[in-house]
């Protein structure tokens, strides 16, 4: 599930532990697939009731499953779907506020507790300063992220995007369908002390943000202006006026960036920088680099990183852009929207990191 690029969620986290093998492009809501038939619904054990676990319902036009003994475990074709959204009861603790809807205490300090506990796996110290540290930014990062989904879910409403309960009962099935049956499903609840409601409502937050990822950034181009650039990097004026006249002469720029280069990535393939668009670049190298021709060389052009030789292989006004840019480029604009939208609106917290 790819929205780790906007989000370091636990949200986000949660779900990607219970289905590790789903690696897919998320879809809008409005192109989500339909829930999965009864007859290809996961079979699995009937789980004895425990609080804050899911207890399955009989598919439709199927025999209501018989309760299950510990000699007589039945099996069942399971169809589990998500409680309705209930409100916070008015009494509730929270952790925080976004235009009056709260945000309950005790789910931020399960998220924080889940958070703690994955990210101590990686060998932290909990009690060295440095770990102090990063679980006080944790718990930080961990109530931003319920914040900016209830901003975006607001959001979203205002714009008129609505999530079905059938997108939503969707998404869920096809989660239990891929862990491989109900009871994974129970068990992470159970390990992670989360409801089935805890979990819809992160599967929620899920949907309607890659809904408002793909509305925001409907609009930006995935082709634009690039160039195939070269360069010699050195940190000498006259080194590298005496490297240009020994190209102007007619030596070739390969053999004279992998001779004298400072660049260490791209000397080695001949001071190649590969394709690259507006933005990527040091402001006066990029300028130097868009206006000259395929196979002219430049002047000595100076930058913060030194003195450099350029040269332009090939020039196109409209190029695909690789993946990880469009990635990037949608994150940042992304991110762009949602600090705008937070500043439109009220924001109260009541917990400390």
């Amino acid at each position: 599930m790819n929205l780790r690029w906007v989000w370091s969620s636990v949200s986000i986290l949660l779900l990607a532990l219970l289905v590790t093998a789903c690696d897919e492009q998320l879809a809008p809501v409005s192109t989500l697939p339909p829930p999965p038939a009864a007859t290809s619904a996961p079979t699995a054990l009937v789980p004895q009731p425990t609080p804050g676990v899911v207890q399955p319902t009989a598919a439709p036009k199927a025999t209501a499953p018989q309760p299950a003994t510990a000699s007589t475990p039945t099996l069942v074709k399971a169809a589990v779907t998500c409680p309705a959204n209930a409100p916070l009861p008015a009494n509730a603790q929270l952790a925080a506020r976004v235009n009056g809807q709260g945000i309950a205490l005790d789910l931020f300090n399960r998220q924080v507790a889940q958070a703690t506990s994955a990210f101590l796996q990686q060998g932290i110290d909990p009690k060295s300063p440095g770990g102090q540290e990063a679980i006080k930014s944790l718990r930080q990062q961990v109530l931003d992220q319920m914040i900016n989904d209830v901003v975006i879910a607001q959001q979203a409403e205002k714009e008129g995007l609505k999530l079905t309960d059938n997108d939503l009962n969707a998404r869920l099935a096809q989660m239990i369908q891929d862990a491989g049956s109900v009871d994974k499903l129970n068990e992470y609840l159970s390990k992670n002390q989360l409801s089935l409601a805890d979990f819809c409502a992160q599967i929620r937050a899920n949907i309607v943000g890659e809904a408002m990822l793909n509305q925001v950034t409907k609009a930006l181009p995935s082709s634009v202006e690039q160039v195939h650039v070269r360069q010699i990097l050195v940190a000498s004026p006259q080194l590298a006026q005496q490297l240009l006249t020994q190209l102007r002469a007619g030596a070739d720029f390969a053999a004279l960036a992998k001779q004298y280069s400072l660049d260490e990535a791209s000397k080695v393939n001949g001071g190649d920088l590969g394709w690259a668009p507006k933005g990527r670049f040091d402001p006066q190298f990029e300028a130097i680099a868009f206006q000259l021709k395929p196979g002219q060389i430049s002047d000595v052009v100076q930058t913060q990183f030194g003195y450099h030789i350029i040269k332009v292989d090939e020039h196109e006004n409209s190029r695909p852009l690789p993946p990880e840019l469009i990635q990037n480029s949608r994150q940042q604009a992304f991110l762009a929207w949602l600090q705008a939208v937070r500043q439109g609106m009220k924001i109260e917290r009541f917990v400390q990191p």
